[in-house]
């Protein structure tokens, strides 16, 4: 039998801001404002007559992505419990690099939110805490026992600087990343995270997987984690990029992985897969032309009986289990920088804000609401009797529950450990005009990846023009020594770091339309 481990500080590799980070979903109602335009960078004060300090700052958790059906509502909560003393407006960003670029520009403007909802961790790391963007959350933490007695230590290791000052705000909660898959479609008796991948794409026989590889191809690239941390080797290299990132694919663990998940992709792909974004993805599984779909536990509040006007073709979402990954394997992260951090230049009655929301959200009330709605632990905080109830009640929650155990071993996803430049919308900038017909010397950016048709040559080999045709057709260049080997001479090139926004083509394998 498993059984269930209580975290502690051992997860020393375990994932998301989330960054997270995952995709999709409907968000209720909100009562707070969501803007677009600059609002964001201007959180000044509301009117003094008013005695009220309001603040907008720009998420990405708003509209249809999936963390607003949690987040929006719980800044409503945080809106009504501090009525006439502070209120927080949301400025809806779309999330990946758009969401990022938006927070450098006002940074270099000098118009942070005083509240700074994650960022690119390179970014953070080399600009805004060298630069004293940030500001030191040290002593507010230590003299609040409430907040310091839940944060996991790995991440207030890593969330401080040199001299042991935190300047984000490290985790409370981890949400280790599986798959759901409909019970009515595909199901096995066997232990599915005890069976190795081989194993696993066996008992799958001909069902399909939803994929998606618009984007930055987040559902193919859970599967790609997954695949790489099976193989020899594949988690240290994956570890290895935690705190350096990796830019050196030619690594057998990574080119079997990719090369297994072009068998998927071939032979298991669901019809839409090719130029799916995440809402795709997500609309394949909901309407059962896909049995499975890689996704994090706040894919949950979907198969919810409130939630049925997403689903339709007969998807019951009281039918869908969830499963860690096979080999045992957990996409998670505690070594990371926390969701929120606050900046520096905002002034004290709204950094007096940002502390009161930041307490707010991780008071137990309020971190057991975060994890009935979207799967986690919090070890180091002591659940009520009433959570530990409702959480068997919510079948996909309690199935990764089960599966989490003192064997798991925890991945940081393959996205968060490759250079950011391969999933912005300036890669496109690095790669060659249409139309030049030189021979390239140089990669145009060392951290993309050839994935090319017939007989690989290194990048150097191919003109400009070459390249240009490639890049078009493929979205994607790259790799410092060269290009690759590949299984044949016909690839799906599933562009693990395609450019954000960039929808992903693909050279179609014949079984896909």
């Amino acid at each position: 039998m498993k059984k269930k481990q209580l975290f502690a500080g051992a997860l020393a590799a375990a994932m998301m801001t989330a960054s997270l980070a995952g995709c999709g979903g409907a968000a209720s109602s909100a009562a707070t404002s969501t803007t677009g335009g600059d609002t964001a960078g201007s959180t000044a004060s509301a009117d003094t007559n008013s005695g009220v300090v309001e603040v907008t700052i720009p998420s990405y958790k708003t509209g249809e992505n999936a963390g607003a059906a949690f987040f929006v509502p719980q800044v409503e909560r945080f809106n009504e419990k501090y009525a006439g003393k502070y209120k927080i407006n949301l400025e809806s960003v779309p999330q990946d690099s758009i969401f990022n670029d938006r927070l450098k520009q006002l940074a270099q403007q000098n118009k942070l939110p005083v509240l700074v909802e994650g960022g690119d961790p390179d970014w953070v790391k080399n600009v805004v805490i060298p630069n004293g963007l940030a500001y030191d959350l040290t002593d507010w933490i230590d003299a609040t026992p409430a907040i310091k007695d839940v944060l996991i230590d790995d991440s207030r290791e890593y969330c401080s600087n040199e001299d042991g000052r935190v300047m984000t705000m490290p985790l409370a909660t981890v949400r280790p990343i599986g798959f759901f898959y409909n019970s009515d479609m595909w199901s096995t008796d066997a232990d599915i995270s005890a069976m190795s991948m081989d194993e696993f794409v066996s008992a799958l026989g001909d069902q399909k997987i939803a994929f998606s590889t618009a984007e930055n191809g987040w559902v193919s690239a859970l599967f790609l984690t997954a695949l790489v941390a099976e193989e020899d080797g594949g988690v240290e290299w994956l570890k290895s990029g935690t705190e350096t990132k990796i830019t050196d694919f030619n690594q057998p663990c990574f080119i079997n992985a990719v090369a297994k998940l072009q068998n998927l992709l071939q032979n298991n792909a669901a019809s839409n897969s090719v130029g799916a974004a995440y809402a795709d993805a997500a609309n394949a599984f909901m309407s059962e032309q896909a049995a499975i779909i890689a996704n994090g536990p706040w894919m949950s509040s979907d198969f919810e009986s409130s939630n049925s006007d997403k689903w339709s073709n007969g998807f019951d979402g009281a039918k869908v289990r969830a499963s860690l990954f096979p080999g045992d394997i957990g996409i998670a992260d505690t070594a990371t920088f926390g969701e929120w951090w606050i900046s520096a230049s905002a002034p004290e009655d709204e950094i007096a804000l940002a502390k009161a929301f930041l307490e707010f959200i991780y008071s137990p009330a309020e971190l057991e609401a975060y994890m009935l709605a979207e799967g986690g632990d919090t070890p180091k905080l002591t659940y009520s009797d009433d959570f530990k109830a409702k959480q068997g009640e919510t079948q996909v929650l309690a199935d990764l529950a089960a599966d989490t155990t003192t064997d798991t071993v925890f991945v940081p996803r393959i996205l968060d450990v490759i250079p950011a430049s391969v999933a912005n919308t300036e890669f496109g900038k690095q790669l060659p005009e249409p139309g030049a017909d030189s021979t390239l010397t140089e990669p145009p950016c060392s951290s993309a990846i050839s994935f090319t048709s017939g007989s690989p040559r290194p990048l150097r080999e191919f003109s400009l023009r070459e390249a240009s045709a490639c890049q078009k057709r493929c979205h994607i260049l790259s790799c410092s020594s060269g290009a690759m080997p590949m299984p044949s001479s016909r690839t799906v090139s599933f562009i693990l770091p395609s450019a954000a926004r960039r929808s992903v083509s693909h050279m179609l394998p014949p079984s896909l339309p």
